[in-house]
Parts: structure tokens; C-alpha cells; sequence
């Protein structure tokens, strides 16, 4: 009787273990059979920050078993979810890497790792993609090239010649994924070097990086009425309580040394002056839902220092040069103080003016559950004056006023130990479990 008592059990094992497997590893096949479908997908990868030479020296036995399953595992999240969910484009966050000072060697072996994990072919020059293949895009973060006070000419060269443009814009028409020429149906797309905004010690990267946002802003009078979805690795500016991360700016020699979010100056420019509807940023890896309300104007108007002009409305702040952002950066915070509300995932208004919505994507990680952000556009029937925003933890799914979904999902596959101790389990009952079938079989005879 314990003899039968036993092969039960080792039956369930078997079959509890089976389903385990089975679920793990057609997680992402799973969940895309309840997920609607969209006219334009991007799947999204927070801060991988992939190990390597310091991890082994200083674990020579462990740090070679860690970087063996950690990039199996992150290889298991980007190629299931971009295999299953069939993106037109995939985006990683920045941070590709854990460190920006890795020598050239290294930096090389980790760009094959990362091919392999992300099963990405050759760097594409431009932002395009055919209904075959996806375009994989990334951002700088401060571990690719480092925070302002750190980054160094080689910092930007190696990164653009391995992964592309640190600073591109592009548009796509949702309808057939093609840029027709009116502008119904467009939706814009920009990728901001986050790492040179605010204060850097080389003048020339934060030239180019806001001769781009200005040029940028130039083109959204014209395109106004297109909706801009906005990527950059560095949150935007907001009070603390509202993401997990709080608001810490640290300088060096008065360069950036180290920062959780963009200044409120950069990030009341973005907000004014690009009027994007969605921002997608990394750099928190518990990630955050959170959102702006941003009027147009203040009631009464700031004085800029002893030029003797004022700021009231939007449009004085974007004239503003980059010198002058940081020459009034008081009178700019007081603007930015009166026009632009911050709001918590679960605390955004249903009806607001002037709404833009964030997304921290969460660490694909595998501390943080191998998260991948699921990203949609889809036309709707309804054709309302004011956006609607539907939230939950960091999920979201907003109707605008353009007659568009946008929904924003996030896949997590589970923490990465127990992603482990199912492997170990796995490997004990490949011998283990036939053995023990084997040993009452003969037993019984």
C-alpha cells in the first residue's frame, strides 16, 4: 500500500512539475490569447544591465553560473514575448549594460551576449520595419553612456555605432503602419538622449541633444494635432510619493553626477513645448504609472530676471533658448509650479486638458519578474472631446480625443529564483524520477 501510495505521488510530481514547465515556458503564448488586438504593437524591455568580467571576479565559481542563466533567462523573456505578442517594434529602456566603463573588449563580448538574448540581427540605420521583422531601438541610459559629469566622446561613439541614433524622430500612420500624406491617422515617435539635458561637462553633447528637442519643438506647431509618444531613459520631473524612487539630484563640479529624474526645467519644457500624449521612460526598475495635467498659461506672469520679458504661456517658455532655460531656472520653476499637476497611476482624472501619461517600464530583470511592457495603438469609434484613462497598477488603457486606444500592459514571468529553484527541479527529475519509476517496476515484478 505505501508502495502505491508513494508511485502516486511521484505521478502528481510528474504531472504538477509537466504543467509548471509547460506554463513557464508558454507564458507569453498564454497571455497573448486574452490580449486585444492593435494596429501598431511596440514591446518594451526596462534596463536589462547585463553582467559580466566584474561579476567574475568577484564571484570566479558563482558569477559564471549566474551569467549562464540569467542571459538563457532574458534570452526566454525577449524572444517568447516578441514571438508570441509580434511587435512591430521593441524598444529597451537603456541601460543595456551594468556598467559604462567597461573596456572595449568587454563592451564587445556583451554586445554578441545581448544579440544572442535579444536575438537582434544587424543594427538598423533608420527607425522602419516590414510586417517580417521588427526594428529593435534603444535608448542611452546613464550605465551606456553615463550621467552628465561622466560621459566621454567614446561613451557616444561606441554606442551609436552599435545600436543607433541617440537622439531619432519618425512618424508611422496607424492604418497600414505607412506615412500618408495628411496627417490623419499619424502618430509621431521620438527617442531623446535623456543622459545630456540637463547640466553635462561636454557642452557639445547637450548642444546636440536640445538643438534636436528645439528643432523637435519647431516641427509639433506644425504637427500639432498629431499625437507623440515620447522615449527617454530618464523619468520626468515629479513630486515625491508618486513612483517608488524619490526625487535625488546629486552634482559633480556642476554637471549631473546622478539623478532619479530630469529637472523640472527640462521636463516643463518637454511638457510644453513637445505636447506629447505618452511618455515611455526606464531607469526606475520597479517601475511607476503616472501622469501630467498641463495648462497652457499661469494667471500671473514671472519676471525673466532683468531682461524685462515675462513668462505666462507656453509659447514664451519654448522661445527660450538653452541658455536661458538654465539662466531663469527659478522663474521657470514657478511656471512650471502653476501649469503642470502632477498625478499618481491610480489618481489620474478621467476628463483632463492637457493630459500626458507616463510609464516607468518596469526592469526586465529577472529580480523584478522578466517584465516586458506591451505597448498598443488601435483606432476606436469613440470621438470625444477629452481623453479617458482607465488604471490599474501599472497597467492602462486610455481612449482620446483623436479616436485612437492606447493600452499599455505589463507581462511578468515570475521572479527569477523561482525560475531557478524549477530548473534545479528539473534537472534533478530527469534521473531522479525515471529511476525511482524504474526501482518499483523492478520491485514489483
Amino acid at each position: 500500500m505505501d508502495r502505491v501510495r508513494f508511485r502516486t505521488l511521484l505521478v502528481a510530481f510528474t504531472a504538477v512539475l509537466s504543467v509548471a514547465n509547460i506554463y513557464f515556458f508558454n507564458y507569453a503564448a498564454i497571455q497573448v490569447l486574452c490580449h486585444p488586438v492593435s494596429h501598431l504593437r511596440f514591446n518594451l524591455y526596462g534596463d536589462p544591465q547585463i553582467e559580466g568580467d566584474a561579476k567574475l571576479v568577484r564571484e570566479p565559481k558563482m558569477g559564471r553560473y549566474d551569467l549562464l542563466v540569467n542571459d538563457y533567462y532574458l534570452r526566454h523573456v525577449y524572444t517568447s514575448t516578441i514571438a508570441a505578442f509580434q511587435p512591430q517594434y521593441v524598444v529597451t529602456m537603456g541601460d543595456i549594460f551594468s556598467s559604462q566603463w567597461v573596456r572595449k573588449g568587454e563592451y564587445y563580448k556583451r554586445i554578441e551576449r545581448f544579440n544572442w538574448i535579444s536575438d537582434r540581427r544587424k543594427p538598423q540605420s533608420k527607425p522602419t520595419h516590414t510586417h517580417k521583422r521588427h526594428t529593435h531601438l534603444f535608448l542611452a541610459g546613464n550605465h551606456d553612456i553615463g550621467y552628465g559629469a561622466e560621459t566621454k566622446p567614446y561613451h557616444i561613439s561606441r554606442y551609436v555605432n552599435n545600436f543607433g541614433s541617440i537622439n531619432s524622430e519618425w512618424m508611422v500612420g496607424i492604418d497600414d503602419n505607412k506615412v500618408h500624406g495628411s496627417v490623419d491617422g499619424l502618430h509621431q515617435f521620438a527617442i531623446l538622449n535623456a543622459m545630456n539635458l540637463d547640466f553635462t561637462q561636454n557642452t557639445r553633447f547637450r548642444n546636440e541633444t536640445w538643438s534636436f528637442v528645439q528643432s523637435l519643438a519647431t516641427k509639433r506647431v506644425k504637427y500639432s494635432q498629431v499625437p507623440l509618444a515620447l522615449f527617454l531613459h530618464i523619468p520626468l520631473s515629479k513630486p515625491s510619493g508618486i513612483c517608488i524612487l524619490e526625487p535625488e539630484t546629486i552634482y559633480k563640479n556642476g554637471s549631473i553626477g546622478y539623478q532619479d529624474y530630469l529637472s523640472p526645467v527640462t521636463s516643463a519644457y518637454l511638457l510644453h513645448c513637445l505636447a506629447p500624449t505618452l511618455i515611455f521612460s526606464g531607469h526606475d526598475h520597479h517601475g511607476c504609472l503616472s501622469a501630467y495635467s498641463v495648462k497652457q498659461s499661469m494667471e500671473q506672469p514671472v519676471s525673466l530676471g532683468d531682461s524685462g520679458r515675462l513668462l505666462q504661456a507656453s509659447e514664451d517658455l519654448c522661445s527660450l533658448r538653452m541658455e536661458e532655460l538654465d539662466m531663469y531656472q527659478q522663474a521657470i520653476e514657478e511656471f512650471a509650479a502653476a501649469t503642470v499637476t502632477s498625478f499618481a497611476g491610480t489618481e489620474i482624472p478621467g476628463h483632463a486638458t492637457g493630459l500626458a501619461v507616463e510609464v516607468t517600464v518596469r526592469s526586465t530583470m529577472g529580480a523584478y519578474g522578466g517584465a516586458t511592457g506591451i505597448f498598443d495603438i488601435s483606432r476606436n469609434s469613440r470621438h470625444d472631446s477629452q481623453r479617458h484613462v482607465q488604471a490599474s497598477g501599472h497597467d492602462f488603457a486610455m481612449h482620446s480625443e483623436h479616436g485612437y486606444t492606447y493600452r499599455y500592459r505589463e507581462v511578468q514571468f515570475g521572479n527569477h529564483l523561482i525560475i531557478r529553484a524549477l530548473l534545479v527541479v528539473d534537472m534533478l527529475s530527469i534521473t531522479v524520477v525515471p529511476a525511482l519509476f524504474l526501482l518499483f517496476s523492478l520491485y514489483s515484478i
